[in-house]
């Protein structure tokens, strides 16, 4: 759904339908008055009369004019804007192509360096009998990975296009505490489970239904979520549902189950981690892998200049007609993944020294204290064998060697027919246990709470070419590309309150050079890079 709307207008729509009746010191002003008539300062009349001169000069104001739904408990405005200056670097080796085209002598290379900001804007709150609710917008409704907005993207009608400023829902949902320690909810919501960014990108908020239960029993807690989440509509998606005469019109879905513990040994230093396994249906039709199919026998026509590895979207690296689906395809995929981190703090901190003769004054010292996060997320795909024999059996299917050549790291040379031995090699590449897992590891040093806060981290993530649903990586990182890995590093710091800056650094290059990096991405459009730089700097208001 796209809105193009102000941000003013938004605003006032939501005070005039929102906003309650009587503005908070009212209350606050009419519990003084008990309490002066109680301490006998004031008189019942006397207080009724100042209660009646207030209600008088209330009603003649605007704010008198708005009110809150019977059925609103609480409301919440908040969101976020953020602006950023971002430079991405990617470059491909030397190589020769599958449509015949020149050998390359050099490597292609592929430079973003743009202005950009991305808001969003949202309320949330509670209703009665513990139901609650959340609506948010955010810009760039085109690409749900992102919300980025390009400053000087044109949409064709001259300079300051506005094509890409559109505010969309991307979060509208509702949801009922049942229990203490039982939450239901539907809609498209704020992802419920624990994960990092090596499987998900934070922009993305599933649709469908979650059960959620968290419960403590002394210093454990315990979480378990279960999602269902609708992944495609039928008849309209991306993921190559069509069957010849026959169509699939059927859902695809994403399931989600995962079961956590969070255990407490202090009041700053806690352990948490959780196993989460997904699966999907819907992905299979009445023909054998050509729903939603990894790789289908139809040849992508690649747009001009075709005859450069930079536009390769294929299984390995210079592919002139790729399958069409191999990106998207959501086929073969059982991802188990174990987010975890151990939080502590470390320092003097606050100490209270007691003398030993109970005469002596008890002093306190106050020292520094640092939080520290060791993080980590693994994640390995149970069916990736059958996800690598889907790719190589779309290839070896095309006939010839369909079309499919490879870059010099691959040593294939124009013409070389399937059986060759150096080919076979390439197709057999992906059963690797890197190629079939991905994992991240890292440390975070600071926080990013009140005014002159700090906030350091470093990481590095690899993410092999069939181990996760390429549809969900994360966009900001890593050009939301597979069979990437590298190290990320960044630094923020507050300003003062809700305001902050982020420096970010990142350097990756391919998990097996034999195959490709493909991404489903509107950043750099190579798909087989063979050295990536990543450097952003932020400038973040959170309200």
């Amino acid at each position: 759904m796209k809105i193009k709307i102000s941000i003013l207008g938004l605003v006032a729509w939501c005070a005039a339908v929102f906003l309650p009746v009587m503005p908070a010191h009212a209350q606050t002003d009419s519990a003084l008055l008990d309490a002066l008539v109680k301490k006998g300062l004031l008189s019942d009349q006397d207080a009724e009369d100042i209660r009646a001169s207030e209600e008088t000069a209330y009603a003649s104001t605007a704010a008198s004019k708005i009110s809150l739904g019977t059925s609103i408990k609480s409301i919440t405005f908040y969101g976020d804007l953020r602006l950023r200056y971002e430079l991405r670097d990617g470059v491909t080796p030397a190589g020769i192509t599958g449509t015949g085209g020149a050998q390359l002598n050099h490597g292609d290379t592929q430079t973003d360096n743009r202005w950009r900001y991305r808001l969003r804007f949202g309320v949330k709150g509670d209703l009665y009998d513990n139901f609650f609710y959340g609506i948010r917008l955010a810009t760039n409704p085109n690409y749900d990975r992102s919300g980025n907005v390009t400053f000087g993207h044109s949409n064709a009608e001259g300079p300051f296009g506005k094509d890409q400023s559109l505010l969309s829902i991307d979060q509208v949902y509702l949801g009922w505490h049942a229990t203490d320690y039982l939450t239901l909810t539907g809609g498209q919501m704020p992802n419920p489970l624990y994960t990092t960014n090596l499987v998900w990108d934070d922009n993305l908020n599933p649709a469908g239904a979650a059960e959620q239960f968290d419960k403590t029993f002394g210093n454990t807690e315990i979480f378990a979520t279960a999602g269902q989440f609708v992944y495609q509509a039928a008849a309209g998606n991306g993921l190559g549902n069509t069957l010849g005469a026959t169509q699939n019109f059927s859902n695809t879905f994403m399931y989600a189950e995962q079961i956590g513990f969070k255990y407490k040994f202090d009041d700053s230093t806690f352990f948490k981690g959780a196993a989460t396994i997904y699966t999907y249906s819907g992905t299979q039709g009445n023909t054998e892998g050509t729903v939603a199919g990894l790789y289908s026998g139809g040849p992508l026509t690649i747009t001009a200049p075709n005859n450069s590895p930079s536009y390769f979207n294929g299984p390995f690296v210079g592919a002139g007609s790729a399958p069409e689906t191999n990106v998207t395809g959501i086929n073969n995929l059982a991802v188990l993944e174990t987010p975890m981190e151990f939080d502590f703090k470390i320092g003097p901190g606050i100490h209270t020294v007691t003398s030993g003769d109970p005469k002596d004054m008890t002093s306190t010292t106050t020292g520094w204290t640092l939080p520290v996060r060791l993080f980590a997320d693994f994640a390995y795909n149970f069916e990736a064998d059958q996800r690598a024999d889907a790719a190589r059996a779309a290839i070896l299917s095309a006939g010839n060697n369909g079309g499919v050549t490879a870059n010099s790291n691959s040593g294939i040379t124009a013409g070389t027919p399937l059986g060759d031995p150096t080919i076979q090699g390439v197709l057999n590449s992906g059963k690797g246990f890197l190629d079939q897992s991905a994992y991240q590891v890292g440390v975070e040093v600071g926080q990013l709470k009140k005014k002159g806060d700090w906030d350091g981290k470093l990481f590095w993530m690899s993410t092999g070419y069939y181990a996760v649903d390429p549809n969900l990586v994360d966009a900001d990182i890593f050009n939301a590309a597979t069979n990437m890995q590298g190290v990320v590093v960044s630094a923020a710091h507050n300003w003062t309150d809700g305001l902050s800056s982020t420096v970010r650094y990142a350097y990756a290059m391919p998990v097996n050079g034999r195959l490709a990096t493909p991404n489903v991405n509107q950043d750099l459009q190579e798909g087989d890079i063979r050295q990536y730089n990543l450097f952003q700097a932020d400038l973040m208001w959170k309200f």
